[in-house]
């Protein structure tokens, strides 16, 4: 399967390297991300950075990149959306049944959201998710904007080690 990666990648032009971001993207993006692996970026990364055109800082950067886009559109969904989920009738009748156990969910919610930033990030099955729950809750934009970069930064590091390690061997 590796041979098969190899050979796509060696076949394509070198301007393609926006693959990298694209799929970083899709890997974040709200409801695609949750069928997109991030073993297949970071074969596509270890790939590239193999044939020895593009350095590591630069493959990284890009999947920072759309990484960062893709979060932060799942976020500003999620912050759209909130109005129209929070005026649901169904929603609201169910608020009034559990008005405190959703108050202190809430508060919880608000109050660990930068470590579940962070964890959700770096964590596969909900990482297109909590910047659509951090949306929904509305936490401020620049607390999100920092936390997000934070995570984000993180996440690449931790793919610049993968694929640098997986070019070792």
């Amino acid at each position: 399967m590796a041979e098969f990666f190899s050979d796509w990648i060696a076949s394509l032009p070198p301007n393609t390297i926006a693959i990298v971001p694209l799929i970083a993207f899709l890997e974040s993006c709200v409801v695609v991300g949750l069928f997109v692996s991030g073993i297949f970026l970071l074969t596509v990364v270890s790939l590239i950075y193999a044939q020895g055109e593009f350095g590591l800082p630069v493959l990284v950067s890009l999947a920072f990149v759309g990484a960062f886009v893709g979060d932060q559109l799942g976020f500003y969904i999620g912050r759209s959306g909130a109005p129209f989920l929070w005026h649901s009738r169904w929603i609201r009748k169910q608020l009034v049944k559990r008005k405190q156990s959703y108050r202190k969910y809430r508060r919880l919610l608000l109050t660990a959201t930068p470590v579940a930033i962070c964890v959700g990030r770096l964590s596969p099955p909900i990482r297109s998710i909590s910047p659509v729950i951090a949306g929904l809750i509305g936490l401020r934009p620049l607390t999100f904007l920092i936390y997000d970069i934070l995570a984000c930064a993180i996440w690449a590091l931790g793919l610049a080690g993968l694929a640098y390690g997986a070019n070792q061997i």
